[in-house]
């Protein structure tokens, strides 16, 4: 599951090229990582059984989340395989149920439990935290020379 999603996401790599510049300011930068999350769905195989019976594609973040309302306005009217994206706030590892992807802001050590209830699911999971990699993460989002770049795990 690892592979494949690292796979499919690392077609993104043109969309984050041309996202635009990120500056130092907090809120550009969570407004352009919102932006770039929106299109990772787009890109993504999910096992058939992740999406059977669904009508949503469910985004994920976990709180306190970065994004305010940015994600949720991006998505609104986006469909994936002909399911609507919606952005769901989570809490606990039980919130978890029906999340495609989980965003987990820095430091995502604080949220351990819930990224390893989410590592046991087909859950594409995203953070901007230096070390989300080695913490079992898939995609890191960071920024390169002002502009947003992304790391995946391909293991």
């Amino acid at each position: 599951m690892r592979s494949r999603l690292a796979w499919t996401v690392g077609l993104i790599a043109a969309l984050a090229a041309t996202a635009g510049a990120a500056r130092s300011d907090a809120p550009l930068q969570n407004r352009l990582e919102a932006a770039v999350v929106s299109k990772f769905p787009q890109f993504v195989e999910w096992p058939d059984t992740a999406l059977a019976g669904r009508s949503s594609v469910d985004l994920c973040v976990a709180a306190p989340n970065p994004f305010g309302d940015d994600l949720e306005q991006l998505v609104t009217g986006d469909s994936v395989a002909g399911r609507r994206l919606v952005v769901r706030d989570v809490d606990r590892d039980q919130d978890l149920a029906g999340c495609q992807l989980l965003y987990v802001a820095a430091p995502a050590q604080a949220r351990r439990s819930l990224l390893q209830a989410a590592a046991a699911r087909p859950v594409l999971t995203v953070s901007d935290d230096p070390r989300f990699l080695d913490q079992g993460g898939i995609v890191r989002l960071r920024v390169v020379d002002g502009r947003l770049r992304f790391d995946i795990d391909a293991s």
